[in-house]
């Protein structure tokens, strides 16, 4: 599950995020 969540969280892109990780989204955001 860890890794699932670690890929999810930073790997799989989210189209409503335009595609980009919840990471890179989060950098650009702050």
């Amino acid at each position: 599950i860890d890794k699932w969540r670690e890929h999810y969280n930073n790997v799989r892109p989210h189209s409503s995020l335009n595609y980009l990780p919840p990471v890179v989204f989060a950098e650009r955001a702050a």
